[in-house]
């Protein structure tokens, strides 16, 4: 059991574990992400008809704060008396949603005090967001969790989405970029207008196809980055022997799951008043943060742990599209 901190300890740890979780990361496939975003926005004035991007990746993956980082590369020009700007706003999919409900939630984000009065129909939603997309000079709408478009939904269903999402295209005349699980490019295929102008679909993805060794060079990177951050981290080996493959297969890649599993072991190394966090801080932070039934040599930061992914049956990255020997190439 750990040591009970000071108050002014659990306030350094707290302020330690935040910081590492708004850091920003910027790996190859981010950038390249980033870099046809912009030319998405930049160009779209000039096209004949708004273009679209569909990103996918696994849980994890760190899709939400892509969404938010190309949100902060467009910020708000100027402030003005006589309407709110909103560059580029990012839209929450509920689940199960509807047109009506992806419509009030698109008002929402455009920051609409009326977007959930009732009575409204659907067409008239449909002219509210062109009418505000508009008045609030946006470059781009942004939707995350795209794949709650697709989610135990029947074909007809998502065919009426689909054509609403293209008329909406239509009179909005901006980019559109959706965000989601592999799964969420589905509902592309419901509309053939649709379908083209989402000419591209990017995977935020640290496991490459075409060599693993690729991808543990960038994640190694990725990691010697995020340690540099706070000092614990840096003095805990990370980059030292095997262990960087050991992250590797713990997180599956994932950057968001990498700073799941390291802020708790910090949290675990702290309460224990370690100066580094050694392995058995790591095995337990995995069984924690990750998997409960990573025991023994199941667990990545046993020492009886073979290096290996964790996609067998049972496991927690099991079936995962992310696998190199099923996954098909990003677009």
């Amino acid at each position: 059991m750990g040591k009970k901190l000071t108050n002014e300890a659990e306030t350094e740890l707290k302020r330690s574990i935040e910081n590492l979780h708004r850091l920003r990361i910027a790996h190859t496939g981010w950038k390249d992400i980033l870099d046809e975003v912009d030319d998405l926005i930049d160009y779209a004035p000039s096209l004949n008809e708004p273009g679209g991007l569909m990103i996918v990746g696994e849980s994890g993956a760190g899709k939400s704060t892509l969404l938010e980082t190309i949100r902060d590369r467009y910020p708000v020009p100027e402030l003005r008396e006589d309407c709110t700007l909103v560059p580029c706003p990012i839209i929450s999919i509920p689940s199960r949603p509807t047109i009506k409900s992806v419509g009030q939630a698109t008002l929402l984000a455009l920051g609409d005090p009326l977007w959930n009065v009732k009575g409204q129909y659907v067409a008239e939603l449909k002219e509210r967001i062109a009418c505000l997309t508009k008045g609030c000079e946006s470059r781009a709408l942004l939707f995350d969790e795209a794949n709650h478009f697709v989610d135990g939904r029947r074909s007809d269903s998502l065919s009426q989405i689909a054509d609403w999402l293209k008329e909406l295209s239509n009179s909005c005349k901006i980019p559109f970029i959706m965000c989601g699980l592999p799964r969420s490019e589905a509902i592309l295929n419901f509309n053939v207008q649709l379908h083209r102008r989402f000419n591209a679909t990017m995977e935020l993805s640290l496991i490459d196809n075409s060599s693993e060794n690729v991808s543990l060079t960038t994640f190694n990177k990725v990691v010697k980055a995020i340690s540099a951050h706070d000092p614990i981290l840096s003095r805990s080996g990370l980059l030292d022997g095997d262990f960087t493959s050991r992250l590797f297969v713990a997180s599956d890649g994932r950057i968001g799951l990498l700073v799941k599993l390291l802020g708790t072991a910090l949290k675990i190394a702290v309460r224990r008043d370690q100066i580094v966090i050694d392995t058995s801080a790591f095995e337990r932070s995995f069984q924690r943060s990750i998997w409960r039934g990573a025991v023994g040599k199941l667990n990545p930061f046993n020492p009886e742990f073979k290096v290996r992914r964790l996609n067998k049956p049972g496991e927690p990255y099991a079936g995962t599209t992310m696998d190199p020997a099923t996954r098909g190439k990003k677009s």
